[in-house]
């Protein structure tokens, strides 16, 4: 059972790293799925996007709406979170 980790006190472990970086080596899949990621939480106040994420989620939009159809399923997830999971409600 893993450790319980709250929005900005996260950690990951070594493996988690290894392999984000070679996904992002990897014609950056693993970027371009955290920006969609990025862009549901920045909507709800809890990160700040980069210049270099706010392109790249036009990017996404523009080509099938792909980020803005990831993002939606994400913002779904982050509405059902309850309160009292240890950080504020969004």
């Amino acid at each position: 059972m893993s450790e319980r980790q709250y929005l900005g006190q996260g950690t990951t472990t070594s493996a988690e790293k290894f392999w984000y970086i070679l996904g992002c080596v990897y014609f950056g899949a693993a970027y371009m799925q955290k920006v969609p990621v990025k862009k549901a939480l920045s909507e709800y106040g809890l990160v700040e996007m980069t210049g270099a994420e706010k392109f790249w989620y036009v990017v996404q939009c523009i080509f099938f709406g792909a980020g803005y159809f990831a993002k939606v399923t994400i913002k779904k997830a982050l509405s059902e979170v309850r309160s009292s999971s240890g950080f504020p409600a969004v």
